[in-house]
């Protein structure tokens, strides 16, 4: 039986109504607006009418796409959620293809329409459209506009077949522990919780059974990724664009020439991960009284107590490690933890990992999905999202047009507060050096993992675009060559695992991990994103961790903002310039120091 306290309560978007009234309610918006196209422009009150229906249109999406997604992402093999997923899908689309050559139909009347924007009444509207007017040359014509959209359905096939593959089909076979008794793997939580056991046996056949499940698709995940990268540049190359990367970029308002700039200044934190791992693993060898480290060894945590949290703990934690940020932040946080918006607990079919939802203007929950398996990771976890959640919170106060977060900085927000937990955790154990080791070792290792593994990840995915734009071998054995080309780049090999890579097994399995990485299948080019949230999140959690009120100030600026600048200005909020050297250099000299305390 599910302890309801720690389920989300979704029910709440319905407002009452069944999900199939809510449907209809939804249809019966798209049929109003159908009813003013494509003459919406043509006198400014159609224009006024226009914007509101679309806007009302909005909030019911946000509402029913919300209440079929995470339903959906709660038991990924239900036929009764696939279905309404694919009835959704298929209404989006029939909608899509009636409206699509309304971007043209903008740039057709770009004149009468800025005149229009004039109205203070409207006005707000002004960067929507001028996101639009700066697209010219890659808006087709109404004709094929009206074929893309017929065929963008499949669009997101590619990640609904990993998805399905990776947290449904793919089964691991048991662990064995040193007694021979058979440990059930039933979803990746348990593989994160059995990795950091005591027991060695029971560790290495972890990994080995999880590694082993995935190393056998290798095959299918190599071609699903080939099929989607070769789709999202046939689109972008369609669309007047060098290629997806060159899309993606444009998307979010920079060039090629930022996140090149970004892989440059990363390569610098080499010298100080190479530093980190010396130290942890000489600790961890004397922990374990191990004279080498395997990689089923690296989990473990750096202390030999039992550290357990429960759920109960975990709120208590977070609600102190976010004191810096306010009462009025405090109090929404109190919000989501009494009002049902996180679904806590692992279960088969559930979506791994955590997410907060997007699409939220007009909701009154911006719910969160976790596993929450009882270790400090998951305090991280949720103090993470939780940041998602409220970024959604302040915009969707504050902005009536704008109330989205620009996919480039969303990350700043969630790695705040899991920077301000990190601080927090520090100083709270400072006196207990088993506890401090392992929070340190939890903050160096969190950076890294979001900072130098997510550049490794996000090079690879530059590169593997080029393999296909440039008709190179795109094959299971060259992309695990290139994936371990990238982790020597950044992050080194040890000698003795180098030589093992391509010739010993289970050694072999460690490159298929490139395959498994769910943002690729996803088609926005995102993860390099995760560090500049870090970059950017250590310079303002610290500032705020030490009284900086001025920062505060500023980072509930940006909280507000919503999408109502672009990407780089939004930061600049901050007073942070991604194109200059110094938010990386302040970054490494940063985690340098906190290097020093390991130990």
């Amino acid at each position: 039986m599910e302890n309801k306290k720690y389920c989300w309560d979704l029910e709440c978007l319905l407002k009452g109504k069944t999900l199939d009234a809510l449907i209809k309610e939804w249809t019966n918006k798209q049929e109003e607006i159908l009813k003013l196209y494509p003459d919406f422009y043509k006198s400014l009150p159609d224009f006024k009418k226009w914007l509101k229906v679309n806007e009302e249109d909005e909030v019911i999406s946000n509402r029913l796409m919300n209440y079929i997604s995470n339903n959906y992402q709660e038991d990924l093999s239900n036929p009764k959620w696939i279905s309404y997923s694919q009835k959704i899908s298929t209404l989006a689309n029939e909608y899509g293809q009636k409206t699509s050559d309304y971007q043209n139909i903008i740039l057709k009347n770009e004149k009468k329409i800025r005149s229009y924007l004039k109205d203070k009444s409207i006005s707000e509207y002004q960067r929507a459209f001028d996101l639009i007017f700066k697209t010219k040359k890659h808006i087709l014509s109404k004709k094929e506009e009206k074929l893309l959209t017929k065929v963008s359905r499949i669009n997101s096939g590619f990640e609904r077949i990993f998805d399905t593959l990776t947290d449904s089909d793919i089964k691991f076979d048991d662990a064995i522990d040193s007694k021979g008794k058979k440990i059930p793997l039933k979803t990746v939580a348990d593989v994160s919780k059995y990795l950091k056991n005591k027991d060695r046996q029971l560790r290495k056949t972890t990994w080995i059974n999880f590694n082993h499940a995935f190393n056998k698709f290798e095959s299918s995940l190599t071609q699903t990724l080939y099929y989607n990268y070769l789709m999202l540049n046939t689109n972008s190359k369609l669309r007047n664009y060098k290629d997806y990367i060159d899309a993606a970029a444009d998307a979010d308002e920079v060039d090629e020439k930022l996140i090149l700039h970004i892989y440059k200044m990363i390569q610098k934190f080499k010298p100080s991960i190479d530093n980190y791992s010396k130290k942890f693993n000489k600790l961890l060898k004397k922990q374990l009284n191990l004279p080498k480290l395997e990689p089923w060894d690296k989990s473990v945590d750096l202390t030999k107590k039992e550290v357990k949290v429960t759920i109960e703990q975990t709120k208590k934690i977070v609600l102190e490690a976010l004191k810096p940020l306010g009462k009025d932040y405090l109090s929404n946080i109190k919000k989501a933890f009494d009002e049902n918006w996180i679904s806590w607990l692992p279960k088969p079919s559930k979506q791994t990992g955590a997410y907060s939802i997007g699409g939220t203007k007009g909701l009154d929950k911006y719910y969160i999905s976790m596993n929450f398996d009882e270790t400090f990771r998951s305090i991280s976890t949720i103090a993470h999202e939780l940041g998602h959640s409220m970024h959604s919170l302040y915009f969707n106060k504050k902005q009536k047009v704008y109330a989205d977060c620009g996919i480039f900085y969303a990350e700043i927000s969630s790695i705040v507060n899991e920077t301000l937990l990190s601080l927090y955790l520090i100083d709270k154990y400072k006196n207990d050096k088993e506890m401090t080791r392992m929070i340190l070792d939890e903050f160096i290792s969190n950076f890294f993992s979001t900072t130098t593994r997510q550049i490794i990840f996000s090079n690879f995915e530059y590169l593997a675009n080029q393999y296909v734009n440039q008709a190179k071998p795109f094959t299971k054995e060259s992309l695990k060559k290139l994936y371990i080309d990238m982790i020597k780049k950044y992050q080194g090999v040890s000698k003795e695992i180098d030589k093992k890579i391509n010739t010993t097994v289970p050694y072999t399995y460690i490159p298929s991990t490139i395959f498994r990485i769910g943002h690729f299948y996803v088609g926005n080019f995102y993860v390099y994103k995760y560090a500049i949230g870090q970059i950017v999140a250590i310079d303002v959690a610290n500032k705020i961790y030490n009284g900086d009120k001025q920062m505060l100030k500023r980072y509930f600026d940006f909280l507000s903002s919503g999408c109502s600048k672009s990407p780089l200005d939004t930061i600049k909020i901050l007073g942070i310039d991604l194109r200059s050297e110094k938010p990386y250099n302040e970054s490494k000299n940063f985690i340098d120091e906190i290097i020093k305390k390991f130990n």
